[in-house]
């Protein structure tokens, strides 16, 4: 007497459907193409900046070389006063005695910290957005495999239904019984009274 009981496995393997009309390579192609784009975007961008920054460190050693020709001192050219041209003026600077100065470059640098943190804020957000946009295409993807399952299903389902009603006999009129005649009566009676139709 012993019965041996199998029981279907856990899960069902998942069959994935793939679109013949965009393959794999081509997704790939396009994403390295949208990437390479990118690239180049960022890479003039930097460049740019580069330029941009070459011009202002030129116009401040020119600037400068003015002041220290303005007090006759000799124009300093050390690497430490090339190397940081950002960096905040020490005790020992020609005009640390100015308020004036001392409020600009306090200024400045308020202005270059509030740059800094938008810049960190904007690069967050664009992760965030890259991020956003990777789930809602996985997610399309999801839903355009489940409709086209579905879709599959429908067809299946319209295609054994109209074949059983084809093999079915329509009732009509006469095949009707007693009792469905019967309790129809009043309403075509007051149908035709009224002019309604049947």
């Amino acid at each position: 007497m012993n019965t041996t009981i199998t029981f279907p496995p856990a899960a069902p393997a998942l069959k994935l459907v793939r679109s013949v009309a965009n393959p794999p390579s081509e997704k790939w192609a396009a994403t390295l193409a949208e990437e390479r784009r990118r690239l180049q975007e960022d890479q003039e961008a930097l460049r740019e900046r580069e330029t941009n920054l070459r011009d202002y460190e030129a116009r401040l050693r020119s600037l400068q070389a003015e002041i220290e020709a303005g007090r006759g001192a000799p124009p300093v050219t050390t690497r430490a006063a090339t190397a940081a041209p950002f960096l905040r003026p020490t005790s020992k600077a020609p005009f640390a005695d100015d308020v004036a100065l001392q409020a600009a470059w306090e200024k400045f640098h308020r202005a270059r910290q509030l740059l800094e943190s938008e810049q960190t804020h904007l690069r967050d957000e664009r992760t965030v957005l890259h991020d956003q946009k990777e789930e809602v295409k996985a997610r399309e993807e999801a839903v355009a495999a489940r409709e086209a399952v579905l879709a599959e299903r429908e067809q299946l389902i319209t295609a054994a239904t109209s074949s059983s009603r084809s093999r079915e006999p329509i009732a009509s009129e006469h095949t009707m019984s007693a009792m469905t005649r019967l309790t129809r009566a009043p309403f075509d009676m007051a149908r035709s009274v009224f002019g309604g139709k049947k």
